[in-house]
């Protein structure tokens, strides 16, 4: 379905102003963010897997691990990942030795208390590297290693031990496995990516994760969470990538109808189109009611009725990144009291809860329509097709 017409007239107004967001979500592999339809070698990846023990009730590392990457290759068909129990050396110079990687394109996952390039693992669970290969002139992932970690130094320099078992094992393992397949770290802490998972275990990935390998191995149509087609207002073509969703479990799940007492989150993650990144921009969020009212956010995040004129920017002033991530309404959307600075994720977060009573939205239906504007292309806003379907209902 292509963006209602209403919305047309109102999302070209948009004013250009410095603005921006930084990059989380799943930009790939950080270091390499200019790299577009990141795919693995032949659409496939096997681990060489030594991580023989188990823990105190007797958990098994190895089947574990086998688990998580079953589970990884439901998610992902387009790829086949699979692991064997073998014993390798995962720091073999073969191919030429390199920094967190021995770059002999043998994936690996072994036990291990530093990385092969002697990077110290004392802050982490778990660690993941990826080699990227050029084979007939292309950038591919050729090579992904993952080592675990029985013990590390907590953050701010504590001490601390982690022992694992079955539960938290699994989870680091699908975190480390996201990172081989070129993600990188998120702020929703529903996502296996998020940045220290530890602290949740997820067991199963979020809309977000599986949406993060999809876009960036260039395999669209697999996005759960998709907002259609990416539409330039001058027709032109664009490579720009629009996803969101609503969640009541904090990114764990989607939803689109939600208790009235639920706290909820809605989310929206932008890929910006390869001309338009580092150049001054910003995102913009419209609301739709069922009325045909509409109300654009600000950055902010406080909401404000828009008829037409200059759209405000949804994101503090900034540079576009190669993924911008923004939660539009919940704990960091709308600001309620003054924000407290959250060292995890190194920005500032507004705690309280959201819920549909308590922003009187019961009985309500909204569409949340997504699109940025950027210096790179004044005059134009490139947009999502379709919108965050969100209701607040009883039934």
């Amino acid at each position: 379905m292509k963006i209602c017409r209403r919305v047309i007239a109102i999302l070209p107004t948009a004013a250009l102003v410095l603005a921006g967001g930084a990059a989380f979500a799943w930009q790939p592999l950080a270091h390499f963010e200019d790299i577009d339809n990141l795919r693995l070698k032949d659409d496939r990846l096997t681990w060489q897997v030594w991580v023989p023990g188990e823990s105190e009730e007797g958990d098994r590392w190895d089947p574990l691990f086998h688990d998580s990457v079953s589970y990884w290759n439901g998610q992902v068909p387009y790829y086949t990942l699979s692991a064997v129990t073998r014993d390798v050396d995962d720091c073999s110079p073969a191919g030429g030795a390199g920094w967190l990687s021995p770059h002999n394109q043998v994936s690996t996952v072994s036990w291990r208390d530093s990385t092969c390039g002697g990077y110290n693992m004392d802050h982490a669970a778990g660690w993941a590297s990826t080699f990227l290969g050029y084979p007939n002139g292309s950038t591919v992932i050729a090579e992904g290693d993952i080592f675990f970690n029985d013990s590390y130094r907590r953050n701010f320099g504590r001490e601390g031990q982690m022992v694992y078992d079955e539960k938290s094992f699994y989870s680091v393992a699908l975190h480390e496995i996201g990172h081989t397949l070129g993600l990188g770290h998120g702020v929703f802490d529903g996502a296996v990516m998020a940045y220290g998972p530890t602290h949740k275990w997820h067991q199963r990935l979020s809309p977000d994760d599986v949406c993060g390998v999809a876009v960036i191995s260039g395999n669209r149509g697999h996005c759960p969470i998709s907002l259609g087609e990416a539409v330039a207002t001058s027709g032109a073509e664009t490579g720009a990538h629009f996803s969101g969703y609503a969640s009541a479990d904090a990114g764990a799940s989607a939803r689109e109808a939600l208790r009235p007492w639920q706290e909820f989150n809605i989310y929206a993650t932008v890929l910006i189109d390869a001309d338009h990144r580092h150049w001054p921009g910003q995102l913009h969020v419209v609301a739709e009611t069922e009325q045909g009212e509409f109300f654009a956010r600000d950055a902010d995040g406080d909401w404000h009725p828009h008829t037409g004129g200059e759209l405000p920017a949804a994101t503090p002033p900034g540079a576009l990144g190669h993924v911008v991530e923004l939660i539009i309404l919940g704990r960091n959307g709308i600001s309620r009291g003054e924000p407290a600075f959250d060292p995890k994720h190194g920005y500032r977060l507004y705690r309280q809860a959201q819920t549909g009573f308590r922003l009187g939205l019961e009985g309500v239906k909204l569409r949340f329509w997504v699109a940025y504007s950027s210096e790179a292309a004044p005059g134009e806003l490139i947009y999502g097709s379709e919108p965050i379907r969100v209701e607040w209902t009883l039934e």
